[in-house]
């Protein structure tokens, strides 16, 4: 296994999972949520192992199956800070059986170990074995609460799609094995022929269902409502941006779109996901389906970057990746904080202005930067998504894309309205535990700081696009 040592921060991830579940043994049930904080530690410790080896040669290299890059990095980074604030999330969740803290704190640290492989994959085999370490992590996560009939339904309807997405993606790998006679991602002949081409296929379609691309989102709104509210946050986030490192990785540097005469395809799905999320998301009066949908919406806008294919592209995708962090979790843990007392229906929003200014404003900032309004993060991340568009000459690309944020600024201000303008149907105050507090000031510093002072994140971004062959 050569340079086996570059993996140090997912083995390090994987070891503490396992010593997560140990202790679980060991502590009695009344500290169970002790665990909690092990394992948001264990993910914190772990950001800090990656961020340490930022910029050093050492940490840096090509392996057997494996490449760590800058760009590897930034994905790591970005994943592992979702997780975290995810986990800080699931200490003021009531929802959740004691009894099994040390199970839910281990498949969500596993879950992030496997997304950290990913990211660094530069063989097929790998990322497939990855995204079945992800997934069937995710399958169980999804269904935790198994006395809640969403959860099982909505766990299911995950299990079955993946079941179906594995498939592909497996006949898309020995295709392409058929084709080039090896899973490296390096081994791909400069010219294309119609197995290639028809493997690539494949391979993006299995993809698009851990990104939640149209045609392959169907799962998505019936697991998202399903699932605990902080495994829906993570499912939101940390799945979907290392999915789309690797589509970067693939499709805009191996086997780049407009080479392999793919770019036609990719730009469809983008502009096919960004309208299906937006449009479907007008009829939702559970906030968890409503911001399901957004989540497709918000892939669509992702996969634009991959479609052009140009750095401003890859560059594009990184900073509204890091952006999306912030303002998704944001307003997931709104709405959390919401659910837990008054139900995820949108009517447990109205008054909340009245019964804490402070949530109903977190959640404004969050909404208006996921519409892409300035001088909020959002904007600046799609103007670089879009001005990508723009200079690969797909205008209309970008145009569906400015025409998708306007449409969103509706179903976003429905909850505005609700807040805002509408009494509260209960208004005693609503108490808010303090890590989730805390998971939304981090995620409101993102939004606000990142949007009046950019700088700082294209600079690490334009640090970051570099990817190792």
């Amino acid at each position: 296994m050569l340079n086996l040592g570059l993996l140090k921060p997912e083995l390090l991830l994987a070891s503490l999972a396992l010593a997560v579940m140990l202790a679980d043994m060991i502590l009695p049930p009344a500290r169970s949520r002790w665990l909690y904080h092990l394992a948001w530690l264990s993910a914190a410790v772990t950001l800090g192992a990656v961020v340490f080896g930022l910029g050093k040669t050492s940490a840096q290299g090509a392996g057997s199956l494996w490449v760590v890059d800058s760009f590897g990095q930034f994905f790591k980074i970005t994943t592992l800070l979702a997780a975290v604030l995810c986990l800080m999330l699931t200490l003021d969740y009531k929802a959740l059986p004691a009894r099994h803290a040390g199970t839910f704190a281990a498949l969500m640290l596993f879950s992030t170990a496997g997304l950290m492989f990913l990211v660094s994959a530069s063989d097929l085999l790998l990322i497939f074995v990855a995204l079945e370490l992800v997934s069937i992590s995710s399958f169980i996560l999804a269904g935790f609460e198994r006395t809640n009939p969403k959860s099982n339904e909505g766990a299911m309807k995950y299990f079955l799609f993946g079941a179906f997405s594995s498939a592909i993606m497996v006949f898309g790998i020995s295709l392409y094995f058929g084709a080039v006679g090896s899973t490296k991602l390096s081994a791909a002949s400069a010219a294309p022929g119609p197995l290639l081409i028809l493997a690539l296929v494949l391979l993006l379609l299995g993809f698009g269902f851990k990104a939640s691309l149209a045609p392959m989102h169907f799962w998505v709104p019936d697991a998202y409502e399903g699932a605990p509210t902080p495994v829906t946050t993570f499912l939101s986030v940390a799945p979907k941006l290392a999915t789309f490192a690797v589509l970067l990785r693939v499709y805009a540097t191996i086997f780049p779109v407009a080479q392999y005469e793919l770019q036609a395809l990719v730009a469809l799905m983008a502009g096919m996901t960004m309208t299906v999320g937006n449009f479907t998301a007008f009829f939702q009066e559970d906030a968890k389906r409503l911001l399901a949908y957004s989540s497709i919406a918000q892939a669509g806008y992702l996969l634009i970057g991959v479609a052009v294919g140009t750095p401003l592209g890859l560059e594009g995708v990184m900073m509204y990746a890091f952006i999306y962090v912030s303002m998704n979790i944001g307003a997931f843990a709104v709405v959390q904080a919401v659910g837990e007392e008054g139900g995820y229906g949108l009517e447990a929003f109205d008054g909340l202005s009245k019964r804490s200014l402070g949530l109903a404003l977190t959640m404004t900032f969050c909404l208006l930067s996921l519409a892409g309004i300035p001088p909020l993060a959002g904007f600046m991340g799609k103007l670089y998504i879009f001005s990508s568009a723009m200079e690969a000459g797909r205008v209309w690309l970008a145009v569906v894309g400015v025409v998708n944020s306007v449409a969103s600024v509706y179903f976003y201000f429905r909850i505005a309205h609700r807040m805002f303008f509408l009494a509260p149907r209960n208004p005693a105050p609503l108490r808010v535990g303090p890590y989730v507090y805390g998971g939304l000031a981090a995620a409101l510093a993102g939004v606000l700081f990142f949007g009046v002072m950019p700088e700082p994140l294209i600079a690490g971004v334009r640090a970051s696009a570099h990817l190792l062959p």
